[in-house]
């Protein structure tokens, strides 16, 4: 259960990164792409040093702040970054194709 709430925090403040910062981040798909495997190769690293950190006090809360969340972070923010960018290259993410509707019938 534990888990799952640090997988909802993580995605929360990758969202609010993303949306606090809105020129953060890649422009392209090219850097974009690089940003995601770089994201995901952190969460993967982020369990090298899990048998040390349980062998501490305390040790699975350490391991789980310290290294698991950084790593969902970083995963979270990248693909978020990989979307924004995606959005951008199919037209933006207002929507409706730039065309305008009038108001009058």
């Amino acid at each position: 259960m534990f888990l799952c709430a640090e997988l909802v925090a993580a995605a929360v403040l990758a969202l609010w990164v993303v949306a606090r910062y809105p020129r953060l981040g890649p422009k392209s798909m090219k850097s974009a792409l690089v940003v995601v495997f770089g994201g995901f190769a952190v969460l993967q690293l982020s369990t090298v040093g899990q048998v040390p950190l349980m062998a501490l006090p305390h040790g699975a809360y350490v391991f789980l702040f310290g290294a698991l969340l950084p790593g969902f972070f970083a995963a979270f923010l990248a693909t978020a970054w990989l979307m924004r960018v995606l959005a951008d290259a199919m037209g933006g993410a207002g929507g409706g194709g730039g065309h305008r509707v009038s108001s009058r019938n």
